[in-house]
């Protein structure tokens, strides 16, 4: 039986938190849940292709015809609750010429209900869904009753049934992802040594910040073994020419990335390779260490430069320790990328020129600046709700296709200080002249000056209900498209609360202490 996976364009980029100007010359990476998804699904002997229509910039029409093409039994559609719309109109283009539709990704363990209510979705997956999409399709290869599928959301008679959310203890026994299926020479990043390649080593993150949606799996954390990752990296460099590597794990603590590290540089593997890391989770030595295994950039999540907005977003970091991290990174001769959140719930103007200002002290290589936005299901929501910033039902009537105005600055001028962040920063001279020095391609002129007109053309967002960007450096693609949504509410939720919350108490009792990775 064959299986299509699609990644599809976000039709509305309304409520993206990343300057619109900048967002769109970031570049695209490799879609890694798509890739797991494909490669369990062909270890189980399944017939696979994935369109990834951000990377090929390819049109509502020529998606169409590849599923023609391909004439799959189920199209598997990867979507998040922003971006929502695209995953819709991929499913409605699927389900026209006659195929089984179904929804994965973290915007369906938030809104299994609300997605399910489409004509177009058939059937949803909530929570880790390899294992659920391989049971899934083994049903209906064999006829069999898909009603035991765990994590598996449908419709029966008026009602929609949503599973128990699937929890994989081993992430070791998900295979590698399905590179071979991706467009791997069209994936880029602006910060990024070319090619480059996306990775996950871990999966799940115990830290709770303010702005962070977590589904109950992604509170634990588990790490692959370090040598299933560096075979990954071999892989990648052999097969695909791949020159560096962006680790998507949401923290990497201090043994993991000492061991591996340590294995990077036992296998003498010559790889450029950056992580998204905490500054309460490294120390001299370990930078050192790291440094000597080709890790080239730490990319780390300040947030806010006031220490009383830092507690207030739940960092469970001050300010020193963020000094002392980037300071020691520097010594080590690691480049650091800053993450800061400008217009939280209670912000001022005091704080957010303290959050510029801690910036521009830092001095990191790269910094990104994006608007607090209240996402579904995270603190920074429910404070929205309880100050009269955003309305309680605001992403539910999202999802069920309103056409909603954008979420508003949830303090004055937000947008307006966004701007002034990057500007302070980047149009220095210093720092302009520090850029320029550092450029040793054509390539690495092409993304200065990418950056560089990004931030002089600065727009946060505009109103894109019909509009399908191309995220590449080259150019843009256009096209109009009518969403259609489903008029008739189904009558019944069964299991929604009770399972996510029995399943939560299971997690619970499997690891009681849920510490955080010791430092």
């Amino acid at each position: 039986m064959k299986v299509q996976l699609i990644r599809y364009h976000d039709l509305d980029n309304t409520n993206t938190r990343l300057a619109q100007s900048l967002n769109e010359k970031q570049g695209v990476l490799p879609p890694l849940g798509l890739g797991y998804i494909a490669s369990s699904l062909e270890k189980a002997g399944f017939e696979v292709d994935i369109i990834d229509a951000i990377a090929l910039a390819i049109s509502k029409e020529e998606v169409s015809k590849r599923i023609k093409e391909f004439d799959p039994h189920i199209v598997g559609i990867t979507a998040m609750t922003p971006t929502i719309k695209g995953a819709f109109e991929a499913a409605e283009v699927a389900k026209k010429l006659g195929k089984i539709t179904i929804i994965g990704g973290v915007h369906m363990s938030i809104f299994p209900l609300e997605t399910l209510q489409r004509n177009s979705v058939d059937f949803g997956i909530v929570g880790e869904g390899e294992e659920s999409m391989v049971q899934f399709c083994k049903a209906i290869e064999n006829d069999d009753s898909y009603e035991n599928v765990e994590g598996l959301c449908y419709k029966k008679d008026g009602r929609i049934i949503i599973g128990q959310p699937k929890f994989i203890s081993d992430v070791d026994s998900v295979p590698m992802p399905s590179y071979h299926l991706l467009p791997m020479k069209k994936y880029s990043s602006i910060i990024g040594l070319h090619p480059t390649s996306t990775m996950m080593g871990s999966r799940g993150c115990p830290y709770l910040c303010g702005f962070c949606y977590k589904t109950p799996s992604d509170k634990k954390y588990r790490t692959r073994s370090v040598e299933s990752i560096v075979d990954e990296i071999e892989y990648l460099i052999k097969n695909h020419g791949i020159k560096e590597i962006m680790f998507y794990d949401d923290i990497m603590p201090q043994q993991y990335a000492a061991d591996l590290s340590n294995e990077i540089i036992k296998r003498n593997v010559k790889i450029s390779w950056q992580t998204p890391e905490r500054v309460n989770l490294v120390n001299p030595d370990l930078l050192k260490l790291m440094a000597k295994a080709g890790c080239r950039v730490l990319r780390f999540g300040v947030e806010q430069g006031d220490p009383d907005q830092m507690a207030f977003v739940e960092k469970r970091i001050n300010p020193e320790q963020v000094k002392e991290a980037f300071k020691e990174a520097k010594k080590a001769g690691i480049n650091t990328f800053a993450y800061f959140i400008i217009g939280y719930v209670n912000e001022t103007e005091k704080t957010m020129q303290a959050t510029i200002d801690l910036a521009k002290e830092l001095d990191p290589r790269y910094v990104m600046f994006t608007k607090a936005t209240p996402l579904p299901n995270t603190p920074l929501m429910q404070q929205s709700v309880e100050q009269g910033l955003i309305e309680p039902d605001y992403w539910t009537r999202f999802v069920l296709g309103e056409k909603l105005q954008p979420i508003k600055s949830l303090v004055p001028d937000a947008d307006l200080w966004v701007k002034k962040a990057y500007r302070s920063f980047y149009l220095r001279p210093r720092k302009i002249f520090q850029q320029m020095l550092r450029i040793r391609s054509f390539d690495d002129l092409k993304k200065n000056l990418d950056a560089f007109f990004g931030i002089l053309s600065f727009k946060m967002r505009e109103d894109a209900f019909t509009v399908i960007r191309k995220r590449t450096f080259d150019d843009r693609m256009k096209q109009g498209g009518n969403m259609i949504y489903s008029s008739s509410p189904l009558l019944e939720i069964e299991n929604l609360k009770d399972n996510l919350e029995s399943f939560e108490e299971d997690l619970n009792k499997e690891n009681p202490t849920n510490n955080l990775p010791k430092i």
